[in-house]
């Protein structure tokens, strides 16, 4: 079949033209040496432009330097490929707006193939990318919105916190099972509250259970429910915690605890998303997010086949690590005036001493947040003043020994200061490297100078 030539000067083109002119998006024919040999109706209203100011210019001036070249590479696309598609910035030929279009090119071939000339289809996508804008700027608003309140219900603010309130920022977004990591008291329950109000669910139940409280089989049904009769004292049926958190969060703490025979059955309620009850013959669906929490080294656990490997990559899709309160000192008197500040007793109290706050900052806080919090109630019972001083502060912390010194408090806030500066700093650099080119780790981690599975790696250990 003898391939013709679609120029303006062939009867063929007269008839198309026509057609052409009816289209709703822009027509350009443009020549190999990109001059524009004719336009459509449609590209004229688009622009503003007239035929006679337009025919014979060579398009490449229709737009920036670095578009021009953009669109060479395309042209030699088509020497080989039938179509490319790709989108620019044009300016009309008279008001000079720069206007967003998506281009669709097509060749047209001589008998050898060889591209005589191009069809050009440029469709106004303006409407389109305002909406997106617009999009973007109410996703970050509100990303906003949730990140202060993150941060108000978290209360901490140290660096080295940054990068968990961050993951909690995120966690809010998806749907993925979260694994919160942590010594006991660091506020693992706190951060699945924060997870599940800034989800989409918040509006569902949040429902928690400590499985290192309850035996196997307690356990069991309290997670899977139970129908009438099916052990001795089940006098009535209960749904059970997975169908009681339906649409909204269950949060399971102290997950390691979980006997392995009830880690099989857990497994399979968190990836079929359906619950059998205890004595039930039949199954049920459930809709709900599942974050787990552990004082424990799970990996570890694993590795020692005391816990499910299986179970253990499916609870942990998304970790999230809360350092102690020792590796972040500078949060310590900002949980101690929160709690001074929520306590009914508040009233009689105008500040802690300057000497409570240096000893409230360097005791270690073994048992972390809680820790804390039961030492600022009892000190606010047992003071007699107005002011919280250290005689009314608990013993252990009273008379702490090698207490630190102030100059000691400073160099170690020095040196925590430096580290957090120094891995927020890179945390910044990987993220906007990501965001610049959409996720795309192999581009991202070029721009950074490292390879892709060095890239992963520090997504993995910053939490990003």
């Amino acid at each position: 079949m003898v391939k013709r030539e679609n120029r303006p000067d062939t009867p063929d083109y007269a008839d198309m033209k026509q057609m052409l002119d009816y289209l709703n998006v822009s027509y350009w024919l443009v020549s190999t040496d990109y001059v524009l040999m004719d336009v459509n109706e449609t590209f004229l209203k688009f622009t503003g432009g007239d035929r006679e100011n337009l025919i014979g210019r060579n398009i490449l001036n229709l737009v920036q330097p670095e578009e021009a070249e953009f669109i060479k590479k395309k042209f030699k696309t088509l020497q080989h490929k039938p179509v490319a598609q790709f989108e620019l910035y044009v300016y009309g030929a008279r008001n000079k707006v720069k206007i967003p279009v998506m281009f669709h090119m097509t060749a047209n071939r001589d008998n050898s193939g060889r591209p005589v000339s191009f069809n050009m289809l440029v469709s106004d996508i303006s409407v389109q990318k305002n909406l997106e804008e617009k999009e973007k700027e109410l996703f970050h608003a509100r990303r906003k919105i949730r990140q202060e309140s993150i941060q108000n219900q978290m209360i901490g603010s140290s660096k080295v916190m940054e990068s968990v309130l961050y993951s909690i920022l995120r966690c809010a977004e998806v749907e993925s099972p979260v694994l919160i990591s942590g010594e006991t008291g660091v506020g693992k329950e706190i951060v699945a509250r924060a997870i599940h109000a800034q989800s989409p669910r918040s509006k569902k139940p949040f429902v928690a259970v400590n499985c290192g409280s309850l035996p196997g089989e307690l356990l069991d049904s309290e997670l899977f429910g139970h129908v009438k009769g099916a052990f001795t004292g089940a006098v009535s049926s209960r749904p059970g915690l997975f169908r009681e958190a339906e649409g909204g969060t269950l949060f399971l703490d102290e997950v390691g605890d979980v006997e392995k025979r009830l880690q099989v059955k857990l497994l399979r309620a968190i990836q079929e998303k359906e619950i059998r009850a205890v004595g039930d013959d039949r199954s049920h669906k459930v809709d709900l997010r599942i974050i787990c929490a552990t004082n424990k080294d799970l990996r570890k656990l694993t590795e020692a086949g005391a816990f499910r490997s299986d179970l253990f990559y499916r609870i942990s899709v998304i970790p999230i690590h809360i350092p102690p309160l020792r590796e972040r000192p500078e949060d310590i008197i900002k949980f101690a005036e929160h709690f001074v500040r929520s306590h009914p007793k508040t009233k009689r109290f105008v500040a802690i001493s300057p000497e409570a706050r240096r000893l409230l900052a360097s005791y270690d806080w073994p048992g972390n947040i809680r820790e804390l919090k039961n030492a600022i109630e009892y000190a606010m019972v047992m003071s007699q003043e107005k002011t919280l001083c250290p005689n009314s502060l608990p013993k252990e912390i009273f008379h702490q020994k090698g207490m630190k010194t102030n100059a000691q408090i400073d160099g170690v806030n020095s040196s925590n200061d430096s580290k957090d500066l120094k891995r927020a700093s890179e945390i910044k650099t990987i993220r906007e490297a990501l965001i610049k080119h959409n996720g795309n780790q192999t581009a991202a981690a070029k721009q950074l100078g490292i390879s892709r599975v060095t890239l992963w790696r520090k997504k993995t250990m910053f939490q990003i």
